[in-house]
């Protein structure tokens, strides 16, 4: 709406010009010539066509007329001006608006994401000290966004896990995805989930002897080779 308007004003302030270029032109043959009837300075003023011969634009007063074109001008580039600033006030709210509504979601996310902490560590240790730290550092890691990043580009259980590898958790995924917001992550098959089997693997079973970090498990080492050793015959 305040667009539309301001192209309005913008067409009414270059009439508005128009009009008084054209006044403009109609005063300046002021002289008559020399082989013209004398007239009155008035009508002189009144009927003389412009420089370029084209009908008069005003009859009449023309230094009033051109005041009054002139100032109705002034008066649509007033009001443009304080359009486009109103404009600017709008683009400016709904900024921050934006960043209000975005800062609001990451700070509901990272209480999310510290309440399933809270619990991960309740599970699996017993010391009461122990676990207190581990809470505090979890909320200080999580305040970092140059650890984690954003968190709300991530799902919430990659970054469950990605905090309890570095604490040396070792939560209980099959536990934790009866939970409410781990069926929701699970239903929406966001990627990156610990829950979500990367593409062309099939699911494993989950459990608390598994790692929290969801990457796949590295394949494992093969004994190193020895001397074959020949079988001892049995003894009569």
């Amino acid at each position: 709406m305040i667009v539309r308007q301001l192209q309005v004003l913008g067409e009414l302030a270059e009439l508005g010009l128009d009009i008084a270029r054209a006044i403009a032109r109609q005063a300046a043959p002021q002289t008559a010539p020399e082989t013209a009837p004398e007239t009155a300075p008035e009508t002189a003023l009144e009927t003389a066509p412009d420089a370029t011969g084209a009908a008069p634009v005003v009859k009449g007063d023309l230094p009033l007329a051109y005041a009054r074109v002139a100032r109705a001008v002034r008066l649509t580039i007033a009001l443009q001006s304080r359009l486009l600033q109103d404009l600017q006030a709008l683009d400016e709210a709904s900024e921050r608006h934006l960043r209000g509504g975005r800062s609001n979601a990451g700070r509901e996310r990272k209480a999310r994401i510290r309440r399933i902490l809270d619990r991960v560590i309740d599970a699996e240790v017993g010391d009461d000290a122990e676990g207190d730290r581990l809470a505090q550092e979890a909320r200080e890691r999580l305040e970092q966004d140059d650890i984690y990043g954003d968190v709300l580009a991530r799902p919430v259980g990659e970054i469950v896990a990605m905090v309890c590898r570095d604490l040396g958790l070792s939560p209980d995924w099959i536990r934790l995805a009866e939970e409410a917001w781990a069926q929701d992550e699970i239903a929406s098959g966001q990627a990156g989930s610990p829950f979500i089997p990367p593409a062309g693997r099939r699911p494993e079973p989950m459990g608390p002897d598994v790692a929290a970090d969801p990457r796949p498990p590295a394949p494992p080492t093969r004994p190193p080779r020895g001397p074959a050793t020949q079988p001892q015959a049995a003894s009569p």
